[in-house]
């Protein structure tokens, strides 16, 4: 494990609960995007508000309230919206090559907003200090894969050369045709289906035998991605009902990430390692709302650019028996937000084209994000570490154009935290060790929580405040976990409490079409607490079982009506007690596997009064329960040769994931096969 201490440490020692996956993993399990590979992983509930889009909840938050890193670089940034976001979905999944889960923590390390968890994603590399030492190398793979519920192609072509000791550079290139997806009750769900177009570069050289210069740039292009549950194309389900439906919702993404890093280990002086990073990204997000206003159409045009800079150090040094890890990080968020209304007559003819004060977030914004932590494990005997830990944050955020009622104002804020991090790991035995603490985190308002102006929910348009504050969570956490020849377990309870919650208060309607208008506002307390069992058994050289059990509850103060007076209620989106339990079978050979799972989740009825006024995402009496079941098979025909099938919701179950607004694929059958060199 390198992300819950920011350092290479034994899974035993690590003083968090954690999940790791790698990419072989992913793909035998038939994963299509980033969001669905976590869906199996303990206390992570994957809400889809479309086919194309996923927003995991771990441990009850969701969105900004979860750290995404790629390669321990912040993804998160200013422009990201309460509750689900689509932005993770953004991440080709192909270009991971493994990825580490750690829950309720990453705030100390790696700043802002990481209450439920950080997740670090390590991508595709040509690993060339794994090779001969001068000599030339050259690997490579294609892999393709067919989904007979909606027809969907996906491809993906990777290569690595270099020499062995000195350099090695990776391309990688996916392609994807989604089509619309099947349910048995609904039949085929028009505009599910989307394409995507991803590639990444990655060029690592050896500046010497311990230091080394790395340079990446990876890209994903989105089209034509519907939100259908709001428009025409609604489906009723178990009592989902919409009003008003859009002719349109459509999302095209790009996102860029572009980095340089100079990285040393096993230095033995001072400092011990490090690692200095300069990044750039861009996220595009275009938005077109079609609806009808009698007698016309209006077709709103929304675009939001956020391009952020990032520089960061990280240093690690070890001090007698201690390993410290500090630095500091800085991110710049530069916010370009627009809209264009175009009314059309019964004709079609352009009537007005009207730009707005602001698009969905704030114009000309920029948002400052700037760290300095440290971080120490200290052992205080053979058995018992201490891990130990704190962040200084500064946030401000410059507005330069937002809407304040009709008027065009500007506007600037800035925030700033202490956060800390105390945690213990007790070893009983070569095998078994407890761990726990408590870690804080603090989330500074973003540009979204301060300047937003868009449509979010079912019939509500949401905009920002001012005066809003800074969130503030507090999470104590136990749990044990056994590392054994044939058993591993890890089980770990925990409670957060939350404080100053950013949420919505409706202040008005919009006239004509009687969307809620709602503004952000602090809630005043709320917590979260739950529990998760995950075990493994190889119950001989050939039969592996495996399985889990998750479940999280948790109230908030809320504001359903206009009054300044908070009502506790659930907090939006609880995951159902939820497990899993699969069984595999290898052949002695190791050629032929097979893998059965069945996957099932209680009904979910704890809803708040947003939840129920969410008509077309959630039935009136809460999401059904649901069992399925896939079985996951494997053969390799040779070293280069493999193929893979997955049949995915055997049992055909009508179901979806709480608060979504899509159902998952019925019966669905993953063909693929890779080829390598």
């Amino acid at each position: 494990m390198v992300t819950a201490s920011g350092f290479a440490e034994d899974e035993l020692a690590t003083p968090y609960t954690f999940q790791s996956l790698d990419q072989q993993t992913m793909m035998q399990r038939g994963v299509r995007t980033l969001p669905e590979a976590l869906s199996l992983v303990p206390g992570v509930m994957v809400q889809k508000t479309t086919h194309g889009h996923g927003s995991p909840y771990i441990r009850g938050f969701t969105g900004r309230q979860n750290l995404l890193l790629i390669d321990g670089i912040r993804f998160n940034n200013s422009g990201f919206r309460s509750g689900p976001v689509q932005y993770w979905n953004t991440i080709d999944a192909f270009s991971i090559d493994r990825l580490e889960v750690i829950k309720s923590q990453g705030s100390v390390l790696y700043g802002s907003d990481a209450a439920g968890g950080t997740i670090n994603l390590h991508t595709r590399a040509a690993d060339f200090r794994s090779e001969a030492a001068g000599r030339g190398f050259s690997h490579g793979s294609t892999l393709y894969r067919y989904d007979t519920n909606g027809g969907s192609h996906t491809g993906r072509l990777e290569a690595q050369v270099g020499e062995g000791g000195s350099f090695g550079l990776h391309v990688g290139a996916t392609y994807r045709d989604f089509g619309d997806i099947r349910d048995r009750m609904l039949g085929t769900m028009e505009k599910t289906g989307y394409e995507e177009f991803d590639y990444d570069l990655r060029f690592d050289a050896a500046l010497s035998q311990k230091h080394t210069f790395t340079v990446a740039h990876q890209a994903v292009e989105q089209d034509d991605v519907w939100r259908t549950h709001n428009t025409i194309y609604f489906e009723p389900w178990r009592g989902t009902s919409l009003t008003n439906p859009d002719l349109a919702r459509i999302y095209d993404q790009e996102r860029e990430l572009t980095y340089a890093r100079v990285a040393g280990e096993d230095l033995g002086g001072a400092v011990d390692a490090y690692k200095l990073t300069i990044s750039y990204q861009r996220s595009d997000e275009h938005f077109n709302r079609t609806r009808t206003v009698a007698p016309n159409t209006s077709v709103q045009l929304d675009r939001t650019q956020v391009d952020t800079l990032g520089a960061a150090l990280n240093l690690e040094s070890k001090v007698d028996a201690a390993t410290i890890a500090y630095g500091v990080d800085y991110y710049r968020d530069e916010v370009d937000s627009n809209t264009n209304t175009l009314l059309f007559n019964p004709s079609n003819a352009l009537i007005s084209n009207t730009t707005a004060i602001q698009g969905p977030l704030g114009d000309d914004a920029t948002y400052d994000l700037l760290g300095v932590y440290a971080q120490g494990r200290l052992p205080a005997s053979d058995d018992l570490e201490f891990t130990l830990g704190g962040r200084y944050t500064y946030a401000k955020a410059d507005i330069g154009r937002l809407n304040d009622g009709g008027t065009p104002i500007s506007a600037d804020k800035d925030w700033e935290e202490a956060t800390f991090n105390l945690r213990a790991s007790y070893r009983l035995d070569p095998e078994w060790s407890l761990y726990g603490g408590a870690s804080q985190a603090f989330r500074a308002p973003n540009i979204d929580d301060l300047s937003s102006l868009k449509s979010s929910r079912t019939g509500v348009i949401s905009t920002g405040s001012l005066d809003v504050e800074p969130e503030h969570f507090l999470t104590y956490e136990v749990g044990t976990r056994h590392v054994g020849k044939d058993v591993g377990l890890q089980a770990a309870v925990y409670y957060t409490d939350i404080q100053d919650l950013i949420t919505s208060r409706p202040i008005g309607v919009v006239p004509g079409t009687g969307e809620i208008i709602t503004t952000t506002t602090n809630g005043s307390s709320g917590w979260l607490a739950g529990g998760e069992l995950e075990s493994s058994w190889q119950m001989d050289r050939d039969w592996l079982a495996s399985g889990f059990v998750a479940y999280v509850d948790g109230e908030a103060d809320a504001f359903p009506t206009g009054s300044l007076t908070a009502v506790t209620q659930p907090i939006s989106r609880l995951m159902p007690v939820t497990g899993s339990l699969a069984l595999r079978w290898t052949q002695p050979q190791g050629r032929f596997w097979v893998e059965t799972r069945g996957i099932a989740a209680a009904h979910e009825g704890r809803l708040n009064s947003a939840d129920r006024a969410d008509t077309s995402r959630f039935p009136p009496a809460g999401t059904p329960r649901y069992f399925a079941m896939m079985i996951n098979s494997g053969y390799k025909v040779s070293d280069n040769v493999e193929f893979l099938l997955t049949l995915e919701n055997v049992t055909d179950t009508s179901y979806r994931i709480h608060g979504s607004g899509v159902n998952q694929p019925g019966f669905n059958a993953i063909l693929g096969g890779r080829l390598m060199w």
